[in-house]
């Protein structure tokens, strides 16, 4: 069976990725690349529930150890983006889960705002909240300083003299 149309997914660094849609395991191809299994919520609604890399798709997917726990989570189908190079296909994976986090990918989900990318070619353009806000360490903890003289000075209560027991 031919697949049966493309969806342009963007990666964290907004560059555009182009793959082909397809419900059956014939329509694979046998080379390397990225796959997406996608649940559609609405017609043009689209949320990806695994995305994963293989060195041949057809081998990789047929028989898949995420597509029950993908299809239980509602997955109709699969996007697939032939890409020969390894260093690429690590790359654009990493690229695509930092975006929109799936529920069943683990490794290279983002934990917090500081967390950058593992591929040396997207950490080039990152910048982690604190330097994206132009945060500073310093004003931070001479902030934080001044919170704890506030709390300090309530804890001591009317005219320094301390809270009695109850």
């Amino acid at each position: 069976m031919i697949p049966y149309g493309w969806h342009v997914w963007r990666g964290e660094s907004s560059r555009r990725y182009r793959f082909k849609i397809t419900k059956t395991l014939d329509a694979l191809p046998d080379a390397g690349g990225i796959y997406v299994m996608v649940r559609r919520t609405a017609f043009f609604f689209l949320k990806p529930i695994y995305i994963g890399k293989a060195s041949n798709l057809q081998g990789r997917l047929d028989g898949h150890e995420r597509w029950e726990d993908a299809r239980k989570k509602g997955a109709s189908e699969r996007h697939y983006l032939c890409i020969r190079s390894e260093n690429k296909r690590q790359k654009i994976e990493e690229d695509l889960i930092r975006k929109y986090n799936p529920k069943l990918n683990n490794m290279l989900k983002p934990r917090d705002s500081e967390d950058a990318p593992n591929h040396s070619s997207l950490r080039s353009g990152w910048m982690s909240a604190k330097q994206y806000y132009g945060l500073n360490d310093q004003k931070y903890s001479a902030s934080v300083k001044k919170l704890d003289r506030k709390a300090q000075k309530k804890s001591k209560g009317f005219f320094g003299l301390g809270r009695k027991a109850a």
